[in-house]
């Protein structure tokens, strides 16, 4: 028997979720869900679903899912996970994870409690350089990894749509919106040692500014923008190592930059170009990773996701690794409020990974 999909929220992200669904085997049937009905019916259409809802309780209820896309906005990403949870329903989530950890952590209870999948749409983790620079890691090419940085900046880029610029719907913005997907990255190589402590500033120069000369894809009014649109932060993680973040949707800067960096004592890496640099006798050495194919890393993470479900596969995007990413920037969110370094005194390392179930 064939697999039965929801996806729940219909919007942008929703697309990139049915790249992967539309060419994976074995599903039996395709439903989706959307508030605002015109979408939900047009998702509908393009993509050749079964049936659309408006209410995901109706779905939930009338359809017996095996698997469960959230790509509703932060604010409702508890409410629909645990919601499917309880039904019996793998879920992959979208990032950030939640709103805080907190709920995060509500989310990963629950996934064990009901013996279900849950995993974040943390999609980088999937392109093929960037899983070539973890093997290298893993081998102990680098030594102990001490350092890392993560760069995620924009020159020109506050999203002018959806609701991103609302701190009671996101939580936050650069830091919580594209800075997570560095961070997550950043963590991946270092290993998710636990954050120990985190001291940070967040910053709104452009978002509330008339001209909106750095939004993106439209305009957003102004007195609506009320999250950060530059972050940064300094953390101590919990096996001594320390990293550095940049997180911003507008900026006075030459160009955009994604970047992640890390060192150890026997070698550096960095992504975007990604090269790893060491020393090999007497001389010091640079190294380019070969051009690996190019993949739709949303699409690998959804077929990777159903070869999960199907017991074929160990999750690769833990919940527990996204709450401790949370940890890290709810404590830089408090740590610019206060002025003072904030102690996360919850956040322990990671280790293991549970394997799929159908």
């Amino acid at each position: 028997m064939g697999l039965r999909i929801g996806v729940l929220g219909n919007g942008f992200i929703a697309q990139y979720h049915m790249h992967g669904y539309s060419e994976a085997d074995g599903i039996d049937r395709i439903v989706c869900c959307d508030i605002l009905p015109d979408r939900a019916k047009q998702f509908s259409e393009k993509w050749g679903i079964h049936r659309h809802y408006t209410d995901y309780r109706d779905m939930l209820r009338e359809e017996d899912l095996d698997v469960l896309s959230v790509c509703t906005p932060n604010r409702f990403h508890l409410e629909h996970t645990v919601a499917a949870l309880k039904k019996g329903i793998h879920v992959l989530c979208e990032k950030p994870i939640a709103l805080n950890s907190r709920e995060a952590k509500k989310m990963v209870d629950e996934a064990k409690k009901a013996k279900r999948l849950l995993t974040i749409g943390h999609n980088l983790r999937f392109e093929a350089d960037n899983r070539a620079l973890k093997k290298i890691i893993e081998t102990g090419e680098l030594g102990e990894i001490y350092f890392g940085r993560s760069h995620t900046i924009r020159r020109v880029g506050i999203p002018g749509w959806g609701q991103f610029h609302k701190k009671e719907i996101s939580a936050g913005g650069p830091l919580i919106d594209i800075g997570v997907h560095g961070l997550d990255l950043i963590l991946w190589f270092m290993g998710f040692p636990g954050i120990d402590t985190v001291s940070g500033a967040a910053y709104a120069k452009f978002g509330n500014s008339k001209d909106q000369l750095h939004s993106w894809n439209g305009a957003l009014d102004p007195s609506e923008f009320t999250v950060e649109d530059f972050a940064c932060g300094f953390a101590r993680l919990r096996n001594g190592a320390s990293l550095v973040l940049e997180s911003s949707w507008a900026g006075h800067i030459e160009k955009d930059s994604f970047q992640q960096v890390v060192l150890g004592d026997r070698g550096g890496a960095q992504t975007k170009p990604h090269r790893v640099y060491t020393t090999r006798g007497g001389v010091h050495v640079d190294m380019d990773l070969v051009e690996l194919e190019d993949v739709d890393s949303y699409r690998e993470e959804i077929l990777h996701f159903l070869a999960c479900v199907r017991g074929k596969a160990r999750v690769i995007v833990r919940p527990e690794e996204s709450l401790q990413v949370m940890q890290l920037i709810e404590a830089l969110y408090r740590s610019a409020e206060t002025g003072k370094e904030v102690k996360v005194r919850d956040s322990t390392p990671v280790t293991g990974a549970p394997k799929g179930r159908k």
